[in-house]
């Protein structure tokens, strides 16, 4: 996983155990929006992402923002574990 189109593991990691994964700005970039989401959805991982940043900055990648990544099966996750 080490070349430079690789998603990081931890990112799996953490939507495996938690739904969701604070991916960050810097793989959110490298890949595009629409390039991450569709390469995780190919990989079984379908997901959204949520941009949360000062509402100042209109760029489409806010230096200040929190870039999350929450899995679409987050609510069978759920339910397989009650």
């Amino acid at each position: 996983m080490a070349t430079q189109t690789k998603i990081p593991e931890w990112v799996f990691q953490c939507l495996d155990q938690y739904g969701n994964c604070a991916c960050g700005r810097a793989i959110t970039k490298k890949f595009g929006k629409d390039k991450l989401l569709s390469a995780l959805e190919k990989m079984g991982y379908p997901c959204d992402l949520e941009v949360l940043s000062d509402q100042k900055d209109k760029s489409a990648y806010p230096k200040d923002g929190t870039y999350i990544l929450v899995s679409k099966n987050r609510q069978e996750l759920i339910v397989e574990d009650e």
